[in-house]
This record gives structure tokens, C-alpha cells and sequence, in this order.
């Protein structure tokens, strides 16, 4: 058995195991940790618990220290770097017409490295932006391409059915979906019906899965059998179904 911790990273809701490293972390707490790009912040949801060996899929990282007060005061200033960022990249893209969209910023914990996040239609020559980039920003860049439904994750929005984007508020990782999905599921094959705001097809497709198409339960004839019995009482100009008797031919 292995001793972990599970964390959590903003704009992300899906839950990372990491070796606590001796500290005794509670849910809520705000800690330091080893991610792939360097060091990053994340709020302990899961405090420390043991596990088997087996179902840790990816290298363990570790716990590297708890967030204290200094550390809220360099997050205001990571902030404001992030903003800066924005704000340049944006008015570049602008400049040099690039058919992509900025959707986020974010710098690493160390400040050495910042990430620029966003979308675009097809694959975007970025070369001289990213010159721009590192002219002016003077650290290392990473221009980073998300799907449509990772934009609409980040965005969010309120789907066709009325209710917050599964993407946003609940899902934690992404699934294939697939036209087949709609077709055993006997829903109209109308893009606009079976597509979410993302453009892509419903999240929600794969809730419900067959092996072959649905029938109804219940199959309602076309013509009612006569063995029905209605009696009506007139009142104020109105009748009223007092008793109904129907054979729908079911065993």
C-alpha cells in the first residue's frame, strides 16, 4: 500500500494522486507540487489515504511544501504578470491577423515558463508571434492548441437542455462520441439537435449506450379497441370524463 494525497488544480476538475511526503495534509489546504512544467499550486480534496500500487497509473509526484502567507502575495503579483501576457499576445495576434482565439494565461510557479492557451480552427504557423513573445516577455513560451470541447470545459455555457455543460460541471475527462451513439438511441440526426455549444457531438450521447436500437416499452396501437366505456355528465356547457374503461390489447 502506497500513502497519496488527492489534488486538485484550478480549472480542472479532474483529482491527481501525489505523494504527501511526511506532511499530513486536510481537504481544503493549499499546497506546493511537482507537475510537469515545474511547480504549481493545488487544494488538497482528498487527505492522506492508502492505496494499491496498481491503480497509480501515472509517475507519483510529490508534496513540496504547504502555502503560506508570502505565497498569496506572489499570487497577486503572478496575476498581474498574467494579465500583462494577455493583453500583449492579444493585441500581437491582432496585429498579424492569426486565425486563433486566446483563451488563457498562465504562468509556472517558478515564473521561468508561461503557457498561452487557445483555439483555432485548424493548425496556426505562430512562429512570429512566438518571436514576439520572447522578445518582450524575456522567459520560455509554450503556444498550446485545445480542442472545442476543452474551450467550451474552460468557458462554460448552458446546454440545449437547459442546464449547465456536463464539460463544466461535472466531467472530469473527455469521451469518444460517436453518430452511432445518437442513431441507437432513436434521437433526430439534426446537427443542431445531437450538437452542444462546442459544435461537437453531446457529452451526453454516452450516457446511454446498445447494442442495438431501442424499441419502446410499451407499443400503442393504432386504432383503440372498441371495449371502451365512457360516461359523460354535462356541467356549465362542459363534459367531464367520469369514467374511462380502455382495452389498449396488452397481456
Amino acid at each position: 500500500m502506497i500513502e497519496v494525497v488527492g489534488i486538485k488544480f484550478a480549472n480542472d476538475d479532474k483529482i491527481y494522486y501525489y505523494n504527501p511526503c511526511k506532511f499530513q495534509l486536510e481537504k481544503g489546504e493549499k499546497c506546493l507540487v511537482e507537475v510537469l512544467d515545474g511547480v504549481k499550486e493545488g487544494e488538497v480534496v482528498l487527505s492522506n489515504f492508502y492505496i494499491e500500487p496498481d491503480k497509480i497509473y501515472a509517475p507519483l509526484r510529490r508534496v513540496i511544501q504547504y502555502v503560506s502567507d508570502k505565497k498569496e502575495l506572489f499570487e497577486q503579483k503572478k496575476n498581474r504578470m498574467e494579465r500583462k501576457a494577455w493583453e500583449f499576445c492579444a493585441k500581437r495576434i491582432q496585429a498579424r491577423n492569426l486565425p486563433m482565439r486566446l483563451i488563457h494565461v498562465e504562468y509556472t510557479e517558478d515564473l521561468k515558463k508561461v503557457i498561452f492557451y487557445f483555439v483555432a480552427e485548424k493548425r496556426v504557423d505562430f512562429r512570429e508571434l512566438l518571436k514576439d513573445l520572447v522578445k518582450t516577455l524575456r522567459v520560455k513560451i509554450e503556444l498550446r492548441q485545445v480542442s472545442r470541447r476543452e474551450y467550451a470545459k474552460k468557458i462554460g455555457g448552458v446546454g440545449i437542455c437547459g442546464r449547465i455543460c456536463c464539460c463544466k460541471n461535472h466531467l472530469k475527462s473527455f469521451t469518444p462520441i460517436t453518430i452511432k451513439m445518437a442513431k441507437m438511441q432513436g434521437m433526430p440526426l439534426n446537427p443542431s439537435k445531437i450538437s452542444g455549444i462546442c459544435g461537437r457531438l453531446l457529452c451526453c450521447l454516452a450516457y446511454e449506450q446498445y447494442e442495438k436500437p431501442v424499441e419502446p416499452i410499451y407499443q400503442i396501437p393504432e386504432e383503440v379497441s372498441e371495449n371502451i366505456e365512457e360516461i359523460f355528465e354535462e356541467t356549465n356547457d362542459k363534459e367531464t370524463v367520469q369514467e374511462a374503461d380502455v382495452d389498449w390489447g396488452q397481456e
